[in-house]
């Protein structure tokens, strides 16, 4: 069964930071060499990203799939589950790992890595509606 309210408080977070995003106007590469800007569109994609793997955790506990012990098999184990297909499940783990790296090299993180997960949004804002879609039960 699906803890319902907390599925729907991280959904939340996740579109709250990803409008925050948004008013960023972050629209090319260029636009991240303004340090602030940079740091604040890798801290507010570093917490979209905690949400996510959250949100996938939830996914896999509710449906009794096991928790796997990296974040980078968790998307993979919703492909398994059909909640996203594999392709798809690789853009999140590209993600992920960029996630990781502000987690744990955040000296190594530069404008082009920046800039990639920018470009992610649209990959995040799908796996939302899909993982909407199938805790309403429209699979």
């Amino acid at each position: 069964m699906y803890d319902k309210e907390r599925i729907t408080k991280i959904i939340a977070d996740i579109e709250k930071f990803q409008r925050e995003l948004g008013e960023m106007k972050i629209v090319s590469k260029e636009d991240l060499q303004k340090v602030e800007k940079k740091h604040a569109v890798a801290m507010v994609s570093f917490a979209i990203l905690n949400r996510v793997i959250d949100l996938g955790q939830e996914i896999l506990i509710a449906e009794k799939r096991g928790m796997p012990s990296r974040y980078a098999d968790i998307s993979l184990e919703l492909a398994k589950a059909g909640v996203m297909n594999k392709n798809e499940a690789e853009e999140i783990n590209k993600l992920i790992e960029l996630r990781n790296i502000i987690a744990h090299t955040y000296f190594e993180l530069g404008e082009k890595e920046i800039w990639r997960l920018v470009q992610g949004k649209s990959t995040i804002t799908k796996y939302i509606e899909q993982i909407k879609k199938r805790v309403s039960g429209k699979k």
